[in-house]
């Protein structure tokens, strides 16, 4: 097994509102060793990207640890030493409102190797580099954000996050908004880099079968909490918590025999409950077409089922 590279134990991260307290992450634990990819999918409103935030520092944990190499870093990124952020680097969902429309995008790839103080000789050899690895030509460096496509953009994000050598990055549905062939180019992009680099990436994602050919290991979010994780073969071949049942069955495939690998389909109730109002026991139990009298009185633990597969529910706790 590879070293364990991010160390994620017991976090949460509340927001108080007007309405109340959003319990936006409740208690998330999981690792990412060094080279792999961990996939961490739910739907919208699952408390995925503010795992994510979280851990890049851009929000500080209202409770819980995370550990980046062994060290604890749980802290905001203001407080973060510069070898940490150099360190842990993030791609965000949207370039359009991460990269500065103001700077030429050679000024923004120029800000990294400044501020982090990489490079000794010609900056601007060093953002054509930058541009060649992404497969953009080196006259985009003149060119402001604007003039540049969906999935040029992103290939900028992408090399701003290169530019600091990381050994980590979070990449928060980078390719959700972009047309499907430029996804395959970026995601293809992605796994070449971690293969030169020996990279660790947190995937996070609402696209299950985009993990299929991507992550290493597979972790089901659902109002807040991680509800199951597995290697990736383990987790399509065997999914057993009913909210994974329900992601995996509803996956629109074309060919009879891919429907046939498909778990038999459970249809949920009603739509994911409030985070400022959630309900007690397991989050799931009110959309849960098995659920058991237990389910809406107590939050059932993980159990590990069998090597690196963990489950939190009351049905398998049992077994």
């Amino acid at each position: 097994m590879p070293e364990e590279i991010l160390r994620v134990e017991e976090l949460q991260k509340f927001f108080v509102t007007v309405q109340g307290t959003v319990r936006a992450v409740d208690r998330v634990s999981f690792t990412v060793h060094a080279g792999e990819t961990l996939g961490l999918v739910g739907e919208s409103g699952s408390g995925k990207s503010t795992v994510a935030y979280t851990v890049v520092g851009l929000y500080a944990p209202t409770s819980g640890r995370i550990y980046f190499e062994g060290s604890d870093i749980s802290r905001p990124v203001a407080k973060r030493s510069k070898a940490l952020k150099r360190a842990i680097q993030i791609v965000f969902q949207d370039p359009g409102t991460s990269l500065n429309p103001r700077r030429t995008i050679q000024q923004i790839l120029e800000l990294p190797l400044k501020v982090h103080r990489l490079t000794v000789g010609d900056r601007k050899a060093e953002v054509v580099e930058l541009l060649r690895r992404v497969e953009l030509p080196p006259e985009y460096m003149y060119k402001s954000p604007h003039m540049l496509g969906g999935g040029e953009r992103q290939m900028v994000a992408i090399a701003r996050a290169l530019a600091t050598k990381p050994k980590l990055i979070i990449l928060d549905e980078p390719t959700s908004a972009l047309d499907v062939s430029i996804q395959a180019k970026i995601i293809n992009m992605l796994i070449k880099f971690q293969e030169e680099m020996n990279l660790s990436y947190l995937f996070i994602t609402h696209d299950l079968s985009l993990m299929r050919n991507v992550a290493t290991r597979v972790a089901i979010m659902y109002l807040g909490k991680i509800c199951e994780v597995a290697p990736t073969a383990e987790f399509f071949q065997n999914p057993l918590h009913p909210y994974t049942k329900m992601l995996l069955s509803s996956i629109p495939v074309v060919l009879e025999e891919e429907e046939a690998l498909k778990p038999t389909k459970i249809i949920s109730e009603g739509e994911i409950p409030s985070p400022v109002n959630v309900p007690p026991g397991c989050g799931f139990h009110t959309r849960c077409p098995v659920r058991e009298e237990i389910c809406s009185r107590v939050d059932p633990e993980a159990v590990e089922v069998s090597d690196g597969h963990l489950v939190r529910c009351h049905l398998l706790n049992r077994q």
